[in-house]
């Protein structure tokens, strides 16, 4: 018997994470790193249905159903911190485990080798330790229950807008998410409360699907579906007064007075109930004929649905988001975008650099040339809950949105209907936060009447457009005017120097620069210098840049996590280097690189927006994101049992 098997339990689960850091690093320090790692795999999980999980396409084995159950309990609960107490509350209810609350590390270790870690190495586990309890760290991971939420509320702005073939497109779109029961067969008080949650979303959906059929005249395609989830739900009356509906708008009135004396039966032999007032009104309406009482569009002289009639005609969409407040200092580059000429224009900059305000702003001015409607698609390129939207999704969206129909087949069927429908249109199109040249290609529409616009993070070298725009600080007098209208005219004036400092502080970056007069401006008792001598101490710097769920720390953290880990590290190290500047041949002497492999990680940081290139072969990290590299330079040599692991992976890099 192995001298490991003699030890304590909670024994081997430290000494199996020691090994596990052990050799991710010697793994690290061995890795060539002329060539750059692939980025980080994304973890997808699905909650609707059985509890899978997958890490970049490779399905993982997540261990016994109460593992599992804890699994979800944390997964379904993400970035809170859920005590030990309410995990064996929510996994065993009233019979707790004869090992009590040991048994809940036992299976968040294992859940932590199964599932991975978030970033480089063992930087972070995807379940952390919190004070008092875990907590699933959604960063890097991927939910179906997202997309869900994604899907419902498309559907919900459809219908607002008064759209019933997009809305009823987005509700089926979102009941094709359900792969069965959600959270098939995990035990527990929390898993089955989950489960009927998740059911009533679904009943929901499907109601808000046939309503909008039925206004569309679509009856019998609701007819089918009803009938077969009735068994289901023997007693719900809200389902048998949609079938009724449906079977009535079919022309089977004889059909729906039966469906009424059906559940009237199994109510009253089951359950002792007659049927409630609604269903009630519902019955007498269909023995009067009464469309307007049924909520039913006409029926025509045959009595068949009127989803022969011509449709009415649909409303030009103008989804522009609102905006909140003037574009200071970029007169320039609004010029650029809304003059004639570019049918496909890229804005590009580092993260909070005002590349959607811009793009919005260019967008109002130019909608009304393109009569056929303005679109705009949130791509979620670098986003924290959500992950990158894919081109087959965006499309049937786009298509939705022209009246197309909700789309069918495969990226290039969906490419060539979107190409087909917009042929003949002028749209403006407004692609926010791409993530790169593959996720947007597809989305371009067809035909020269059309415009669009398209930020991103990153370059999209890899992307053909007839203009490019690159958003770097604003001017001094810009940033300042900035501040002023944020602060206001008395107190900025009152405190010229101070918010000129400030200014200096936030680098001009439009996002540090609200967020500081955000809290200037909610703060009375503040003078705009106390601000600036906090900001003073450049490692307070990034920490005073938050407000609520804005955060420039934040918003550079996005963009580094999507960076492969040659890039990453490339990074840091040039956090470290004296000024924040390096050529190429140095960072590749001091991290034991071939200049090659520097170069490249160096060319693609700056496609990136992360690093400046003042002159070839010259790069330099300046104010805030020199600040944030350093942070990560001093977390990575921090990190437990790393300095005395691995020397290249923990010691200051020397230039």
């Amino acid at each position: 018997m192995p001298r490991s098997a003699l030890l304590p339990l909670r024994a081997r689960i430290v000494l199996d994470q020691q090994f596990e850091e052990i050799g991710l690093m010697m793994a690290m320090a061995m890795t060539s790193a002329t060539m750059p790692d692939p980025a980080p795999r994304l973890l997808d999980f699905t909650v609707l249905g059985p509890l899978r999980a997958w890490r970049g396409g490779t399905r993982l084995d997540l261990g016994p159903l109460r593992q599992q159950a804890l699994l979800a309990a944390l997964l379904l609960r993400p970035d809170m911190t859920v005590s030990q107490r309410e995990l064996l509350d929510g996994v065993w209810g009233v019979e707790p485990p004869g090992s009590g609350s040991k048994i809940v590390p036992v299976y968040v270790h294992r859940l932590r080798r199964c599932l991975g870690t978030l970033g480089e190495g063992a930087q972070e586990p995807v379940i952390a330790r919190e004070r008092g309890g875990y907590r699933f760290v959604s960063r890097g991971t991927a939910v179906d229950v997202m997309r869900l939420d994604e899907a419902a509320d498309e559907a919900a702005a459809a219908r607002r807008s008064g759209d019933l073939e997009a809305a009823a497109s987005a509700c089926l779109d979102a009941l094709g998410l359900f792969q069965g029961e959600p959270l098939a067969g995990l035990p527990g008080p929390f898993a089955e409360a989950e489960r009927l949650r998740l059911e009533e979303r679904r009943l929901t959906l499907l109601q808000e699907k046939v309503e909008c059929q039925f206004q569309l005249g679509r009856f019998e395609d609701a007819v089918g579906e009803l009938h077969a989830l009735i068994p289901k739900h023997p007693h719900s009356e809200s389902l048998t007064s949609l079938l009724m509906r449906a079977l009535y708008g079919s022309g089977r009135q004889a059909d729906a007075l039966a469906a009424y004396s059906h559940l009237r039966r199994r109510l009253v032999e089951d359950l002792g109930v007659e049927p409630g007032e609604r269903l009630r009104r519902v019955h007498q309406a269909v023995l009067r004929g009464d469309d307007a009482a049924l909520d039913l569009v006409s029926r025509d002289e045959t009595g068949r649905g009127a989803s022969a009639r011509v449709p009415s005609a649909r409303r030009v969409p103008d989804e522009l988001p609102a905006e909140v407040g003037e574009l200071v200092g970029r007169e320039d580059e609004l010029a650029l975008l809304t003059g004639p000429g570019p049918a496909v224009a890229a804005v590009d900059g580092v993260a909070g650099a005002g590349k959607t305000a811009l793009a919005v702003r260019a967008a109002r001015a130019l909608r009304g040339d393109h009569p056929d409607g303005c679109l705009f698609v949130e791509l979620h390129g670098h986003s924290e809950r959500r992950g990158a939207v894919p081109p087959e999704r965006a499309l049937r969206r786009l298509l939705r949105a022209v009246g197309a129909g909700d789309g069918s087949g495969d990226l290039d069927e969906l490419a060539a209907s979107w190409r087909s429908a917009t042929a003949g249109l002028r749209l403006l199109l407004v692609l926010d936060d791409a993530s790169g040249a593959d996720q947007v290609r597809p989305l371009l529409p067809a035909g020269a009447g059309s415009r669009v616009l398209i930020t991103s993070r990153r370059r999209l070298v890899g992307l053909d457009v007839d203009s490019r725009v690159s958003l770097g600080p604003l001017t001094r007098q810009a940033s300042e005017a900035l501040l002023t209208r944020i602060v206001g005219a008395e107190r900025a004036a009152a405190e010229p120097v101070a918010v000129r400092e400030l200014a200096s502080m936030c680098d001009r970056l439009p996002l540090a620069l609200c967020i500081a007069g955000a809290r200037i401006q909610s703060r009375p008792a503040w003078a705009i210098g106390h601000l600036v001598r906090r900001m003073t101490d450049a490692r307070r710097r990034l920490g005073e840049l938050t407000a609520e769920d804005r955060s420039v720390e934040g918003a550079f953290r996005l963009s580094y996590d999507r960076l492969p880990s040659a890039e990453r590290r490339a990074f840091r190290a040039l956090g470290t280097a004296p000024d924040g500047r390096s050529g190429h041949r140095a960072l590749a002497a001091a991290l034991g690189w071939a200049a090659q492999g520097a170069e490249r990680a160096l060319e693609n940081l700056v496609d990136a927006n992360l690093v400046q290139q003042p002159a070839v072969h010259q790069y330099r990290l300046n104010g805030l994101l020199a600040l944030f590299a350093r942070e990560l330079a001093a977390e990575e040599a921090q990190a437990p049992g790393r300095a005395n692991l691995v020397a290249v992976a923990s010691a200051p890099v020397r230039f």
